[in-house]
């Protein structure tokens, strides 16, 4: 339903406006607030007059553009022809927009007066009404109007403005005056007539506009209500509002009316808002309290009875007694006055007609016996402590039997009327202390009787058979609860038993069988009050949230509520009635119902669903063709795509049914993600939460009980889009990543291999040079044992010659030279021996206190000779204190002795001895030797102490290749270090760094 107000134009759908107004940002939006007129063309595109312009409303991207040539200009009227015309009021100038060629002709005034309202026939001929009291008729072969006066034959008119005019379809124009009232136009005898001219008191009526709502019958706005003109039998009806009426018109002031596709009707009201009047499947008439004289007093409604003259009584809990006059539909009310003849109390709790006498049973207050003919208080019962006296003034419920006796409900118990003693005897049957709610006589005179907390009893007066009914057992074949509040018998003997809390029960006498009705079956709640049974075997069941139509054999239900024309979804206790003709009451917390389920129409009118919002964390998603995700309207949209963070998302829907909206209930499944369909009772907007990415089809559908009545389905595709990183071009680069890594650790693992393959061929390598090399050294010791005797042998004869050589000078030098290379060699061989004993670690050593400072420079005085025979710059840096440690002689000086003898032999230029100083603290001492020999690099600082290793630069020069390992192995020996340092100044180092003391010390 679209309506146009002061303040923009307003979609509703039967539960939500969505308001379009001017917005100054959006030239797409409607260029004024103040609605005129709303029509739909034959191609279904709405046009929207304004008091500045006509705009066309583009319904798939909800936006608005403006017809051009109507800037400006206030659109009062619009109409559409057969031949696609569309023709409008601009003022009161009348113009034709031709749709095809896109232009607007102008009939100028010599055509006719100023134009106040117009209509086109259903032969399509086009009428104009004027200010001036005229109908104009338009003959487009000459394009001219030929004008009829409809004021012709009334009297001197105030005012001849005519306001509206409307097509009957009956060869018949309805005419709205400023002033007259209504007129209907013949066309045929192009005669007129008035139908009504002035109100009830007298005033002129002002005519504003009409609707069909259906083949004779005419709703007419008017500022003196609505007025329902049937054209047939030319009855007219008048509605107006009426003060304390909440179901009525809101305000007299009607400015407008349509029919919609339901029948309901539409008003709009000047300072009433909108009404609307729903087409009547179900009609209930009303009784409640408005402050009127012939209206019910009390809100509350309890007890509702018929007396033998037809007269309706309504017992309330707030305001005493009423009777209806069924037929005059006079209201009396019985107050307590105090006086005689009056009434005990206000809260009536039971009613029962006698005869010409009515009981009354009150809260509290006894027993009241009014005389139905003079409407007077004639007796009156207490409670009272003698044994024919009732226990308790609250009466609950009388029940009269079919042989006339009258039982009595009260709080303590079950008594019976006697009529000859007029006193009473209790039941002993029910226990005394049972709080009796309900009392029913069935098919078989047994008579049921239904209390507050102790369960169901009966008895038969007639064979003295009664029994129990507890809700405390176990057994599900039992009654559902204790608490009963009214018992019916149906059609079929059937007893049906209202409880408080535990839904409807039914039992089966015949049988011995109950069964159990409640929520989970459909019912609105598990609070029974009341059942009666319609002509058709239906029953009717009030409760706390509603009145329920109930099928038995079909297990059929139909909830009716306030929405659908209920004063209240919550009845009272024993409130209803169904009198001879089939028509119920039905008593609750704000008045009265009335109706007969026979005169209630079938609603066979099915609503289309629509999905009607859509919200991306809770803010409605705008139509923006160029801005997605919405490009077009809801209402034609069939697929939508969301990015990965507009997951979480929410979609209201509505089936567009104005009558009672409120009733119908939904189903939707979102495929993709539930298996089954999801009902829904009130709620019209689901939610869904962080969707993952991939494609939903979200469905919904009208759920109602009556399958027939059900749309089809409405589906919107939703597509969610997942991140970049988890695309399909992402999910390609994380193969390809896959796969090179894969390949790595595959080509990773081949090198890998190949280095263990290389390593263990390294090692072979390196055990078979490690056994080459044990083989020298065992080939060396052997050599050298066997050399030493034989060069011990030599020496020492040699020696005795060299000092007898003395005569023979020439002889003399030439042993010199033997006995320095026999000791060479007899050096040579003891180091290979103790190179081996070191090997082996059978080395051991005694590291008694030395002087360090003077043991250095004896073996450095010892190399003296040779170093100026060389010309080298043989220095040695002695600190000033002497430096005392425990070392083992013999090695010491081997060290120090191979350090030199390299130095010496391999020095281009210089050598530096030092023996760093050594404070008292020191642990360790330092002798550094420094030459400028071939610079050794660095990298082969581990590899130059490795046996029989010589570098390039000094492989031709004479060593045995074992000198620097046999001295590092006497430093490790000493617990010590021999390195080769980095270079200084072009200078190669070596570093021996020794401890002070050892763990075995001997002092000599």
């Amino acid at each position: 339903m679209w309506f146009g107000t002061r303040d923009g134009l307003n979609r509703f759908d039967g539960y939500t406006f969505k308001i379009f107004r001017h917005r100054a940002d959006d030239p797409k939006s409607i260029g004024n607030n103040f609605i005129y007129t709303i029509y739909q063309d034959n191609g279904g595109t709405l046009w929207v007059g304004t008091q500045k312009g006509l705009y066309r409303y583009n319904a798939r991207e909800e936006n608005f553009t403006l017809l051009k040539g109507t800037e400006n200009k206030g659109v009062g009227k619009l109409l559409a022809d057969k031949s696609g015309n569309l023709w409008m009021l601009l003022g009161h100038v009348l113009c034709k927009y031709d749709l095809e060629k896109d232009t607007i002709r102008t009939y100028s005034k010599d055509h006719y007066t100023t134009v106040s309202s117009m209509c086109i026939t259903h032969d399509g001929t086009l009428w104009a009404s004027s200010v001036n009291g005229y109908l104009n008729k338009y003959n487009p072969v000459t394009d001219s109007f030929e004008s009829f006066n409809v004021f012709s034959s009334s009297s001197t008119p105030s005012s001849t403005w005519i306001n509206c005019i409307f097509d009957t379809k009956q060869n018949a124009i309805l005419i709205g005056t400023g002033a007259r009232g209504i007129k209907l136009f013949n066309t045929k005898t192009n005669t007129y007539k008035n139908v009504l001219t002035y109100n009830s008191e007298k005033t002129g009526i002002l005519v504003r506009d009409f609707t069909q709502r259906s083949a004779n019958e005419y709703w007419i706005a008017t500022e003196s209500g609505i007025f329902i003109y049937d054209i047939a039998t030319e009855k007219i009806t008048n509605i107006r509002k009426q003060h304390n009426n909440p179901y009525s018109l809101s305000d007299n002031a009607v400015y407008t009316l349509t029919t919609d596709k339901e029948g309901g009707v539409w008003a709009g009201t000047y300072f009433g808002g909108i009404n609307y009047y729903p087409r009547q499947y179900m009609l209930f008439e009303k009784y409640f309290p408005d402050n009127s004289d012939n209206a019910i007093q009390g809100d509350v409604v309890r007890e509702i009875h018929k007396d033998q003259s037809g007269n309706l009584w309504v017992g309330t809990e707030d305001a005493g007694l009423n009777r209806i006059n069924v037929k005059t539909k006079k209201i009396t009310h019985f107050y307590p006055t105090g006086k005689p003849g009056s009434i005990a109390y206000t809260n009536i709790h039971a009613l029962l007609s006698d005869d010409h006498e009515l009981w009354v049973g009150t809260y509290e207050h006894g027993i009241d016996i009014i005389d139905i003919n003079t409407n007077k208080v004639i007796r009156h019962y207490d409670a009272g402590q003698g044994a024919n006296d009732l226990k308790s003034n609250f009466i609950v419920t009388i029940y009269k039997t079919k042989n006339n006796n009258i039982y009595i409900g009260t709080l303590e118990g079950l008594y019976k009327y006697n009529r000859r003693t007029d006193d009473f005897t209790r039941i002993n049957y029910v226990p005394s202390n049972s709080f009796v709610y309900a009392i029913l006589e069935d098919e078989n005179n047994n008579i049921w009787v239904g209390t507050l907390g102790s369960g169901l009893f009966f008895f038969n007066p007639g064979n003295g058979r009664s029994g129990h009914f507890s809700g405390k057992g176990s057994n599900n074949n039992s009654i559902c609860s204790d608490i009963i509040n009214s018992i019916f018998e149906d059609s079929r003997r059937l007893l049906w038993l209202g409880t408080e809390g535990s839904g409807l029960c039914c039992y089966d006498p015949s049988k011995g069988i109950f069964k159990h009705y409640t929520t989970e079956e459909g019912f609105p709640s598990n609070i029974v009050f009341k059942v009666l049974e319609d002509d058709n075997k239906d029953l009717w069941v009030t409760t706390s949230r509603g009145l329920v139509c109930f099928n038995p054999d079909q297990n059929k239900i139909k909830i009716f509520t306030k929405a659908n024309g209920l004063l209240s979804d919550q009845f009272n206790y024993n409130s209803a009635y169904k009198d001879e003709t089939g028509k119920m009451y039905f008593g609750s917390s704000k008045g009265m119902i009335a109706f007969d389920p026979k005169n209630f129409i079938s609603n066979n009118f099915v609503a289309p669903v629509f999905i009607t919002g859509f919200q991306v964390h809770n803010q409605e998603v705008r139509v923006d063709p160029k801005n997605p995700p919405l490009k077009e309207s809801l209402s034609y949209t069939k697929d939508i795509t969301l990015k990965y963070d507009q997951s979480t998302f929410s979609i209201d829907f509505a089936a567009l049914s104005f009558t009672a909206p409120e009733m119908t209930e939904y189903k939707y499944i979102m495929e993709g993600l539930d298996r089954n369909w999801t009902y829904l009772k009130t709620n019209r907007k689901v939610y869904f939460t962080e969707l993952a990415p991939g494609d939903y089809v979200f469905k919904v559908a009208t759920a109602n009980n009556d399958s027939s009545l059900n749309a089809g389905i409405t589906t919107l595709k939703i597509s969610i889009r997942p991140p970049f990183w988890k695309s399909s071009w992402a999910y390609l680069l994380y193969f390809l990543s896959g796969a090179a890594i894969v390949l790595y650790l595959i080509r990773n693992y081949h090198k890998r291999t190949e280095e263990k393959n290389r390593r263990k061929i390294e090692i072979l390598e390196h055990k078979k040079e490690k056994e080459v090399y044990h083989s020298k050294i065992e080939f060396f010791t052997n050599v050298a044992h066997e050399i030493k005797t034989p060069l011990t042998l030599i020496v020492n004869p040699l020696e005795k010659v060299v000092k007898h050589s003395g005569k023979v000078p020439e002889l003399k030098n030439s042993l010199r030279i033997m006995t320095k290379n026999a000791n060479r060699l007899l050096e040579l061989t003891d180091q290979l021996l103790d190179f081996r004993k070191t090997e082996i670690t059978g080395f051991s050593l005694n590291f008694v206190r030395t002087n360090i400072s003077a043991l250095l420079l004896e073996i450095f005085n010892s190399f003296n000779s040779i170093a100026q025979q060389k010309g080298l710059s043989y220095i040695l840096e002695l600190p000033e204190t002497k430096i005392y440690a425990y070392v083992d002689k013999e090695a010491f000086t081997k060290i120090l002795t191979n350090i030199i003898n390299n130095a010496v032999k391999y020095a281009g230029h210089s050598i530096i001895i030092s023996l760093h100083p050594a404070g008292e603290e020191d642990k360790t001492f330092c002798i550094t030797s420094k030459n400028d020999g071939s610079l050794i690099s660095y990298d082969l600082r581990e590899k130059i102490f490795e046996p029989f290793f010589r570098i390039r630069e000094t492989e031709k020069q004479k060593g045995t290749g074992i000198g620097l390992s046999l001295s590092r192995s006497l430093a490790e020996l000493h617990k010590g270090t021999l390195q080769l340092s980095s270079p200084e100044n072009d200078l190669n180092v070596f570093t021996l760094i020794l401890p002070i003391h050892q763990e075995f010390e001997f002092n000599l």
